[in-house]
């Protein structure tokens, strides 16, 4: 299980947020970043939550990819497009009334020339992201759907408790009446 604890207020990262964020409102169901758009901004969740879906053109249907909350990975953004400036086939919708900060790519690039301990926080966040995100997916792969749901009851109860069910019957690939089957 992935260390949450590291989002203090003496983190660099968080303080670069805090400094440089503009604070953002969204409605539950809104997005940060559509489908279609190019992500230049990451965000620190404030208050709320979100999923990250991705959509697929051939099936013609959206798929929670990913989960973030105050509380378990609060440092988003489209991954893909944040990094290479495609299109996004993602989007970030929030899953309730929601706070948090935004920072444009353009602002965190110049920073992290100047600032070499904000560079190491960030070179640190984004290797500890790759080996949660990692962690996550391996076990969404290897478990079968009970021992799933198990994994995320046990391990991240916030996920259980805060995001509806019908994101996490998506994420795991099963209807949300066979989820609550297991529950």
């Amino acid at each position: 299980m992935m260390d949450q604890s590291r989002y203090h207020a003496e983190n660099k990262l968080i303080q670069f947020f805090k400094a440089h964020g503009k604070e953002q409102m969204v409605k539950p169901s809104e997005c940060l970043v559509n489908i279609g758009e190019r992500c230049d901004r990451a965000f620190f969740i404030l208050d709320g939550g979100f999923v990250c879906q991705n959509y697929n053109a051939e099936a013609d249907r959206l798929k929670t990819i990913n989960f973030h909350l105050k509380t378990f990975h609060p440092i988003m953004t489209v991954i893909h497009s944040f990094y290479s400036e495609a299109i996004s086939d993602c989007q970030l919708k929030a899953i309730a009334r929601s706070k948090v900060l935004s920072v444009q790519k353009r602002a965190i690039l110049k920073q992290l020339e100047n600032d070499a301990a904000l560079r190491k926080a960030y070179v640190e966040e984004t290797i500890y992201a790759l080996l949660a995100i990692n962690e996550f997916h391996t076990k969404l792969i290897t478990l079968n759907t009970k021992a799933m749901y198990h994994y995320l009851a046990v391990n991240h109860t916030e996920i259980v408790q805060k995001i509806p069910a019908k994101y996490i019957a998506e994420f795991m690939g099963v209807s949300a009446e066979w989820l609550s089957r297991i529950r």
